[in-house]
């Protein structure tokens, strides 16, 4: 087990309200008799309780973007973190909306040491965890003004989920093999420590099922919480003993779209009595158990969950643009002549209450032009093509595209718009570092994997995370992994992204099979590519990490 000082992310779960009820939800959306949003104040005490901590404050749900506050949270995150790195490329509009998120993550990187001074990278600022819902596409701008990391699943594609609601006892796991199983936990160990209306909690699941099966609550929320260490778990690891999550190889998993949670029968008897929304309409599984072994008729095919397995195929996969929201868009196009009148209506077609403001209750968008023969094509080409922050006020030559519901607009006074003669006024009024032009959007958005060519071989350097990740984008991009390396004796031989890791050696003995080399180390590259060039890699076939 980890202390939450060593994590890299602390959650805040300021909801259980979800929009779906995916299968064996870590949260348990849909089994809760009755939705809670923390309060203000709760939140606030969380957040200023984690002012010494070095990673990521995370905002989670169920679905975050759900509570009514929400913009309010988001705006005293702001208030503790500053403008995230990042910033400026997602005010322009994203073709490649989910790595454009992804490259903002890699930018909060920061170096940090750990106990034993050994440097390593870490992410830091607010995070969020969403599944880009209608309620992401309102608050769009405030999230890209406020969040450094971004966790987004929609869902939409195959994502497999372990059961979570799952007792070992269930299992017939004796009390010896059970303390081994719970202090490597996968979950515990990789992912965080949580804050819910109810205390502080070493492990998020804990949390979660406190607040499903009304437990004692956690620790009080105040600074330092987060330093306890394994030792002072003791008073929370009941949580453990109907947690699922911890029995590696034991169960199975579910696709999330089935919306089915598979419960071990001694857990199941607990669900009945909180009056489970989703068990009263049959979305619950009670798995079979005899003699402590699943029944095959019990698990919907032959998943296994594994350490290191992924429960999305790719990265990719988190954001399916064909049916997301984040591409629909209500536009409506007008003329507005400069002069005296321009003020006042476009007043009116932005507020509610007049004829104009009426009308517009169906639209979200502007494209106010000066002229009737105005040439929109570029803006339009881009319309429900790429995803738009509607904070932006989009320019071109001739008119002004925005968001009725921008902040910018808002910050606005109603005397100040009335006086307006013209769209330069409005350009003008305008929060100066969220005007971009559409002429330049396609270089703006052009992401920084420029070294990612179609048809070309790649060899990686660095089979952990960041290595899974460049794989993710040369397949994306359309090039090859052809050799994967590391120096770490124990993975040679494991497959990893469709090939066999070999050694670093074997760069130079077949340095004629891959046009380019990606150094996968955040910490070491430098290091790794004079090692390279020892070994006879030429340079020109060497990409560092800040060059993806």
């Amino acid at each position: 087990m980890r202390s939450p000082a060593d994590m890299g992310t602390i959650q805040i779960d300021i909801t259980n309200a979800c929009n779906m009820r995916c299968s064996n939800c870590t949260r348990f959306c849909g089994n809760h008799e009755k939705v809670f949003f923390m309060d203000f104040d709760t939140f606030r005490i969380a957040v200023d309780s984690l002012d010494e901590f070095d990673g990521i404050t995370g905002i989670i749900g169920g679905e975050p973007t759900l509570h009514p506050e929400f913009e309010r949270f988001a705006q005293y995150l702001q208030e503790k973190f500053g403008e995230p790195a990042g910033y400026e490329h997602l005010l322009y509009p994203q073709k490649d909306f989910i790595h454009a998120i992804r490259q903002r993550e890699f930018a909060s990187e920061r170096m940090h040491k750990d106990a034993g001074g050994m440097n390593f990278m870490k992410k830091y600022g607010a995070g969020l965890w969403s599944n880009m819902s209608g309620t992401y596409q309102k608050y769009y701008e405030i999230i890209q003004d406020t969040f450094s990391v971004q966790y987004l699943n929609d869902h939409l594609n195959p994502s497999y989920h372990q059961p979570g609601l799952f007792s070992r006892k269930d299992l017939e796991i004796p009390d010896a093999e059970w303390s081994a199983l719970r202090d490597k936990c996968w979950i515990q160990n990789t992912w965080s420590a949580a804050v819910t209306p109810k205390g502080a909690f070493f492990c998020e699941i804990a949390g979660a099922l406190d607040m499903l099966f009304d437990g004692p609550g956690g620790w009080k929320v105040e600074p330092g919480w987060w330093k306890r260490r394994p030792e002072d778990f003791t008073d929370q690891l009941h949580w453990c003993e109907i947690c699922g999550f911890a029995l590696e190889g034991r169960t199975f998993t579910r696709d999330a779209q089935e919306e089915t949670d598979d419960v071990s029968p001694s857990v199941y008897e607990m669900l009945k009595k909180t009056g489970s929304p989703k068990l009263k309409s049959g979305h619950i599984n009670p798995v079979k158990i005899r003699n402590g072994q699943i029944s095959m008729d019990s698990k919907p095919d032959d998943k296994r969950f594994v350490v290191g397995d992924r429960y999305i195929a790719k990265y990719e996969d988190r954001f399916q643009e064909k049916n997301s929201v984040l591409f629909r868009m209500d536009v409506r196009e007008t003329v507005l002549s400069d002069g005296e009148s321009f003020g006042r209506a476009l007043n009116d077609m932005i507020h509610d209450g007049s004829a104009a403001g009426r009308s517009l209750e169906k639209f979200g968008w502007i494209l106010l032009k000066r002229e009737e023969h105005v040439d929109v094509s570029e803006l339009k080409e881009m319309i429900g093509k790429r995803v738009f922050n509607p904070g932006s006020l989009h320019l071109g030559k001739g008119y002004i595209f925005f968001c009725r519901n921008a902040v910018s607009l808002r910050k606005i006074s109603d005397a100040r718009m009335k006086d307006m003669k013209s769209l330069d006024d409005l350009v003008d009024a305008w929060a100066k570092k969220k005007i971009i032009c559409i002429s330049d959007t396609e270089k703006k958005t052009n992401l920084v994997r420029k070294t990612i060519f179609p048809g070309k071989r790649y060899a990686i350097w660095g089979a952990g995370m960041l290595g899974e990740t460049f794989a993710e984008m040369v397949e994306s991009s359309g090039g090859m992994v052809v050799m994967a390396v590391d120096k770490a004796e124990d993975k040679a031989g494991i497959p990893f992204a469709g090939v066999v890791i070999s050694s670093p050696q074997d760069l130079a003995e077949r340095k004629n099979t891959y046009d380019f080399l990606l150094i996968a180390h955040h910490l070491c590259f430098e290091e790794i590519e004079k090692e390279a060039l020892d070994i006879g890699v030429p340079r020109e076939k060497i990409i560092l990490p800040f060059e993806i």
